[in-house]
């Protein structure tokens, strides 16, 4: 394999793993088959893949002011395409929780989860309502998110955690071993193992 070869590989390699992060994050949207919600969340990646693509046609152009306007389009196009990608309220819900709003957050997830009830956002709307203090709406929710995509670990993770809190130990138990066998983040499955030995 020629040097000429290695950037052609590392581009591939790049659009792959790319794509498979796009999957594997978004377990839930192809099993609810929430094909639109999906191709939003695709967006950052679209445009990151035609950027490695054209990567290869554009190293050949030697005029002058070709590569930086490449990179300021493609640049621009990945800072829209991260905007374009989470909606609006989404966006507020995520920052409303991030902040310690979580009456913010339960109001914008509440929404967000009427208007299209995803696992992924009965889930976040469990956490907030969990994280208010409204532990039986949060287990309801996250029950319902749960209905929705058995499949979905964080709904198991969240509702381990308002079990744990108030002291249903073995439903706590239950609901973690739950989410560690299901799609879960690494960083999650991790914490639900600790807190699970922690339990036992």
């Amino acid at each position: 394999m020629g040097a000429a070869a290695i950037p052609i590989v590392l581009t591939f390699l790049l659009v792959v793993f790319a794509w498979r992060m796009v999957f594997s994050m978004n377990g839930d949207l192809v099993r609810a088959k929430a094909w639109g919600v999906l191709v939003r969340k695709a967006l950052p990646f679209g445009v990151l893949t035609l950027m490695a693509l054209s990567m290869l046609i554009i190293r050949n152009f030697q005029a002058q002011g070709v590569l930086t306007t490449w990179v300021v389009v493609f640049v621009a196009g990945i800072l829209l395409a991260n905007l374009v990608s989470t909606p609006a309220a989404e966006r507020r819900a995520n920052k409303a929780f991030r902040r310690g709003d979580y009456e913010s957050a339960v109001s914008e997830y509440r929404a967000l989860s009427e208007q299209r009830p995803l696992a992924r956002y009965l889930a976040f709307f469990g956490a907030a309502l969990g994280a208010n203090g409204d532990s039986e709406a949060s287990v309801e929710a996250s029950t319902r998110a749960v209905e929705a995509d058995p499949e979905y670990g964080l709904a198991y993770y969240n509702r381990a955690l308002v079990h744990r809190r108030a002291n249903r130990k073995s439903r706590a138990a239950k609901d973690l071993q739950r989410a560690i066998d299901a799609d879960l983040p690494r960083r999650f499955k991790n914490s639900a193992r600790r807190l699970l030995e922690e339990i036992k």
